[in-house]
Parts: structure tokens; C-alpha cells; sequence
């Protein structure tokens, strides 16, 4: 019989560690009874994660192991805070002051030229006088938000001054609404005006606009648009004047476009990109029950808008096959549920975004009931609003130029647990060869000393082509590593197994295609859970007692 043959059939249930001493031919002498050590295998908790293809781990100095994801979510079509300033346009006239009344009071008709200083001896002309007179115009814009102002960067404002007077009328604008950026002053501009009239244009890359002026000025408004003209007349002698001449102003603003603007955007809804998070971890593990002592899910958003954006956490969910679980949130500053992102409070073509940092774990949430269903993914399907915390009215403000939103969602799932009956299945060929033909039985010996805190039971199953042979057996692997009251193990704990095959079994076996061994993980009973180490580890010392036909 082949030696080396028989030691790799003798510890290939053991194909997850590390076997590559066995590249080392061994000197055996053979007398029909046999009691043959194999060798040592010695392999951390880390490499057992590795043997099942588990990768999302992060280990510390300390050697604390924990499966994390960063998932990122962003601000999806938001353009509705993007308020479009629109093309509008004032007309306001101002008709002359000498009214046909006071025609008929000098006597004369309209049109007439001032002759004469007196309409009698002692009594003044009534057509030589000095007036001035004010029309104010509010007009409002039709737009998506309730603003209060916002600056410029394009567009501008056409003030076309029309006269019918044949005397010249001084003519001023004022426009509260419009305030300078150097000087912080509105707009006003005083003209003399001919029966030309005369046209101006006021480039907005200068302004800034106040949306809250009124007649009154008293209770602020949204939204308005208000010119102030004035019209001075001064007739004296020699002046042609008539009855229904007028000063007209007709004020066009175009092509406004705006770096910012101001308001109050209510609790509009937020957009924001969704995905899924797909969880391998849970693939390798089967049977059983996982708590997870303090997992935690921490956001860390960034956000690049003038307003506060609430997101809804009760959508985000855990999915496995049979059954789902949604996130529950306590937020002891605002709507339950709700993480609140702080916005930038003060713009600035400079300012940094406002950044927020929200942890959710046992403390104020079911994070850890989430994990302990085994998810085959983490849904996150996110929605949102502006101004979760209503303040009536909410001081918001949009750049069109903004830093947007961004979210990381870093789920860190530190492997602090209590397994129950958790199982995890490994598969491997067999080819049994003719090598073991004169094998009537053996016994395969097991002395491990194991730091882990889980007990193990192995189950080892000889399949062909699929089909169980029904040669199993069930016994304790090792058993779990004593814990210190921080739940990390304090020492080895050693154990001895022996497990025999029979010459019965022994001809099933040699029809062999395949093995499977199932490992059933617990933890010690009296813990409610246990920190697993990547430094821990399991050392087994393999020999076998075999019984052979020479």
C-alpha cells in the first residue's frame, strides 16, 4: 500500500488547513496494527473565514475581527430647487397734473401756451405750478418657490421712458427691489426727459434682488417686484401745455440667471440615487441563529445645499429568503426615523458643506435585529424632504453651482456574537484509488487545543455523485476556549476524539466520489455573546490506529 496515499485519505477532512506539510515523504514501517501520528495542523479563525470565501473582514491591533460594507448614496434629480427667474415686465404711467378742470379754471382750452402770469389781477395762473407725483407698481412672479431674494449673474433690466410733454420732466426710478452689490443701496437713477424719451439698461450681474418689498414695507412678502417713478413738473411762461399728456415707463427684465437664491423651500421632497447592498457574509452560514451584540451602521453625509434634508430611514430594510425587517430609528432630535443633514446655513461661492455624522446601533435602533436575520442584502431605498424640521418660515437658500449630496453608509459588524447551532458546510472530491483495499478498519485520533471560543461538532458525510452513502459520523470536534468577562479567551482549551470507521463502512467508502463535512458552531451557553479574534486559533494533532491485512 501506498503510505503517503493512506496519511492524505486519514486528514482529508481537514482540506480547509493547511496541509502542505504533507509534501514531506514520511517513514513509516508496517506490522498489520498501527498507531501513526500525522502530523499538526494549526490555523487561526481568520484562515477558517478565508476557507469559506468570506472577505468583507477588517482586523485591528488587537486582532478584533469585523465584516464591514460602505455603501454610498447621492442626491438624484433635484432641479425643482433650482428656481428659474422669470422674464417680467412693469408698466407704470403718470398723467399730467393740469387736468381739463383747470383748463376751464384759467380759462382757456387745451392745448395753450403760458402767456400771462395772471388770470386776473391778484389771482395766480393755475397753469404755472410745481408738482410731484409718485406711482408705485408691484408685480409677481410666477415662480416654483416662495423667495426672498437672490443675486445675479446674468440678464438685464430695460427701462424705456416715454414723454408726450413738449417741456422737459424730471423723471427718477427708484426700484427698492433692486439693491447694488458694492454698495448695498437699491436702485434709483433721476433723468431729465424729453418728448425723446430715452431709454436704460441695467446689467443684474450687479444686483441682487429683494423679493419682500411692499407698499408698506411693514409685513415682508415672496416673490415681488416693486418700482417706485416720480415725475417732477415745474410749468412756467412760455410753456405749451395740454391736458392729457403723460409719462409712461415700461420696465423689462430679461434673461435673468442667478447664482443663488433665497426662500423658504417648505418640506419639498429630495431625491436621492438607491441600491442594494448584497451581504456574502451570510451566504456561508446555513442553520442556526447569529445575535450580533453591537453592530453599528454609521451615515456621514456631506451636504452642499442651503437647507436641512431629512432621510426616511423606515425604508431601508433586511431581505433574506423568507422573510424582511425594516430599519427603526429613535432620533431623540427629531421625527422618528428620520436622520436630519445638517445644510449650510451661510452662502458663500466658498463655503464648505455642512457635514453630519449619525450613528445608529443598539442604543437607538434594531440594527442589531437586522443582522441577526441573516440578510442576503441591505435594501436601501431612501427617500427624503427638505426642512424635515418645519421652522415656518425655514431660511433656505439654493446655488446653482452647489457641492451636492453625498452619503456614506459604513455598516461595521464587529464579530462580537452568540452562534447557535450555526452550520457550515465545506464539499471536497474523493478519490479513494485502490490503496485501501486492505484496510479492514481505523481510528482516526484528534488531540485539538483550541482558543476560540465556539464548540465545534463535526459531521462527516461520503457521498457518490450526490447520492449519500449513508456513512456519516457525528461527533465533538473540540470544544469552546474558556472567556474572561470581556468575552475574549483567556487560554486553550484542550480535547481528545476518536472516531472509527468500520470494515462495513469501509466498502461503502470505497464508492466515494465526494465528501461533505458539516460543522455545527456554538457558543458557550451561559454567554449572551463572544468576541471572536482573528489571532485565535485551533491546533490539531492527527494520528490514526488502523488494522491492515498484510
Amino acid at each position: 500500500m501506498n503510505t503517503k496515499r493512506l496519511l492524505l485519505f486519514c486528514t482529508i477532512l481537514f482540506t480547509s488547513c493547511n496541509i502542505s506539510y504533507f509534501d514531506n515523504e514520511i517513514e513509516m514501517k508496517w506490522s498489520g496494527d498501527l498507531n501513526i501520528p500525522i502530523g499538526q495542523i494549526n490555523y487561526t479563525l481568520k484562515d477558517l473565514f478565508q476557507e469559506l470565501d468570506i472577505n468583507d473582514f477588517s482586523e485591528d491591533a488587537e486582532g478584533n475581527m469585523s465584516f464591514n460594507y460602505i455603501e454610498s448614496i447621492s442626491g438624484g434629480e433635484n432641479t425643482s430647487y433650482n428656481v428659474a427667474i422669470e422674464d417680467l415686465s412693469n408698466f407704470i404711467e403718470i398723467e399730467s397734473p393740469l387736468s381739463a378742470a383747470i383748463f376751464n379754471a384759467a380759462g382757456v382750452n387745451s392745448p395753450h401756451t403760458i402767456t400771462a402770469s395772471e388770470i386776473a389781477p391778484g389771482i395766480p395762473n393755475p397753469l404755472i405750478r410745481s408738482e410731484k407725483i409718485t406711482r408705485q407698481k408691484i408685480q409677481k412672479f410666477e415662480l416654483t418657490k416662495n423667495l426672498t431674494g437672490a443675486s445675479f449673474i446674468d440678464g438685464q433690466l430695460i427701462i424705456d421712458i416715454a414723454s408726450t410733454f413738449t417741456v422737459d420732466i424730471n423723471v427718477t426710478v427708484e426700484i427698492p427691489s433692486l439693491i447694488t452689490k458694492s454698495g448695498n443701496v437699491p436702485y434709483q437713477t433721476s433723468e431729465k426727459i424729453t418728448s425723446l424719451g430715452k431709454q436704460l439698461s441695467i446689467p443684474l450681474e450687479n444686483y441682487t434682488i429683494d423679493f419682500t418689498q411692499n407698499a408698506d414695507n411693514l409685513e415682508p412678502t415672496t416673490n415681488n417686484f416693486v418700482i417706485n417713478v416720480t415725475s417732477e413738473f415745474d410749468f412756467k411762461l412760455g410753456d405749451t401745455v395740454k391736458d392729457d399728456e403723460k409719462i409712461s415707463v415700461e420696465a423689462n427684465l430679461t434673461g435673468a440667471e442667478t447664482a443663488v437664491v433665497y426662500g423658504d423651500f417648505k418640506q419639498e421632497s429630495f431625491s436621492f440615487s438607491s441600491q442594494s447592498l448584497n451581504l456574502d457574509f451570510f451566504d456561508s452560514f446555513d442553520q442556526g441563529a447569529i445575535t450580533f451584540a453591537n453592530p453599528k451602521i454609521k451615515i456621514k453625509a456631506s451636504n452642499g445645499y442651503g437647507f436641512p434634508i431629512g432621510i426616511d430611514l423606515s425604508k431601508i430594510r433586511a431581505v433574506n429568503q423568507t422573510s424582511t425587517l425594516n430599519l427603526k430609528y429613535d432620533n431623540d432630535q427629531g421625527p422618528e426615523n428620520m436622520v436630519v443633514i445638517n445644510g449650510i446655513e451661510t452662502y458663500s461661492s466658498e463655503a464648505p458643506s455642512a457635514i453630519t455624522e449619525i450613528i445608529m446601533d443598539k442604543t437607538n435602533s434594531n440594527v442589531s435585529d437586522l443582522f441577526s436575520l441573516k440578510p442576503t442584502e441591505i435594501t436601501l431605498d431612501v427617500i427624503g424632504n427638505a426642512n424635515p424640521i418645519n421652522k415656518l418660515p425655514n431660511l433656505n437658500f439654493f446655488a446653482s453651482n452647489n457641492k451636492g449630496f453625498e452619503a456614506e453608509l459604513e455598516i461595521e459588524v464587529p464579530l462580537e456574537v452568540k452562534f447557535e447551532n450555526i452550520e457550515l458546510t465545506k464539499s471536497m472530491e474523493f478519490n479513494n484509488g485502490e490503496d485501501i483495499e486492505d484496510l479492514v478498519n481505523f481510528v482516526l485520533v484528534l488531540n485539538t487545543e483550541n482558543s476560540i471560543p465556539l464548540s465545534g461538532n463535526l459531521e462527516i458525510i461520503f457521498l457518490n455523485n450526490g447520492v449519500d452513502l449513508n456513512v456519516s459520523k457525528s461527533f465533538v470536534a473540540f470544544a469552546a476556549a474558556d472567556t474572561e468577562s470581556n468575552g475574549k479567551s483567556s487560554e486553550y482549551k484542550t480535547t481528545t476524539t476518536e472516531v472509527t470507521f468500520s470494515e462495513n463502512d469501509l466498502k461503502k467508502i470505497k464508492m466515494a466520489t465526494a465528501i461533505d463535512i458539516n460543522c455545527i458552531l456554538n457558543s458557550p451557553e451561559e454567554k449572551n455573546s463572544v468576541k471572536l479574534l482573528g489571532i485565535n486559533d485551533l491546533i490539531v494533532n492527527v494520528s490514526t490506529k488502523a488494522n491492515i491485512k498484510l
